[in-house]
C-alpha cells in the first residue's frame, strides 16, 4: 500500500508542494509540509508556499489545522499560502470552515506561481477575478476566494486532454 507524502520543489525561490497518493488529505502530510517550509527558509528561500492539490477530493479539519498553523508561520515572515488544482469539494471545506479568506486560490500551479510573484492584494480584495454583478466570474485565472475560478476534475482531465 502507498503512503501518502508530499513532495516539495523550488520555483524561483517560492516553495511548491504537492501531495501524492492523498485522494484523502493526510494530515502528516500536511504537517511534513511545514517541516520541509521551515527547511526552505533557512536555505534562504521566500516565504510564499503554492499547494498543489491535484488529485485530492477530501480535507479533514486535522489537515486544515495544519494548513492554518503553516499560515501563520508564513504570515510572520510576510508570506502566504496559495492553493492550486482545489477541487471544488475541498474548497467548499475551506469556505464552510471561513478559513478561504486566509488563503489565496488559483487555477493552476503556473497561475498560483504568477500570484505569488505579485504583492499580495488587500485585504478583502478578490485577486484579479473578480465576479461581476451578474454572479459570472471575471476573466482571470487568480482568485482570493470564491469557487468560480476552480475547475472540476473532469473540466482537468479535459484540458490535460486537450
Amino acid at each position: 500500500m502507498l503512503k501518502p507524502s508530499v513532495e516539495v520543489h523550488d520555483a524561483n525561490g517560492i516553495l511548491v508542494g504537492e501531495f501524492w497518493d492523498c485522494l484523502r488529505l493526510d494530515p502528516n502530510a500536511v504537517q511534513a509540509l511545514r517541516t520541509k517550509y521551515e527547511e526552505h527558509l533557512r536555505a534562504g528561500g521566500r516565504p510564499e508556499v503554492v499547494i498543489d492539490l491535484l488529485g485530492v477530493a477530501f480535507a479533514g479539519s486535522a489537515s486544515l489545522g495544519h494548513f492554518v498553523a503553516l499560515h501563520r508561520a508564513a504570515r510572520q515572515k510576510n508570506g502566504r499560502l496559495i492553493f492550486c488544482n482545489v477541487d471544488p469539494t475541498v474548497f467548499e471545506v475551506f469556505r464552510v470552515s471561513k478559513l478561504d479568506p486566509l488563503f489565496g486560490f488559483a487555477t493552476d500551479r503556473d497561475a498560483a506561481l504568477a500570484m505569488a510573484e505579485l504583492p499580495e492584494p488587500p485585504a478583502g480584495d478578490a485577486g484579479s477575478g473578480g465576479d461581476k454583478a451578474d454572479g459570472a466570474p471575471t476573466p482571470g485565472p487568480v482568485r482570493k476566494s470564491g469557487s468560480g475560478g476552480l475547475l472540476r476534475s473532469s473540466q482537468r482531465r479535459k484540458l490535460s486532454e486537450g
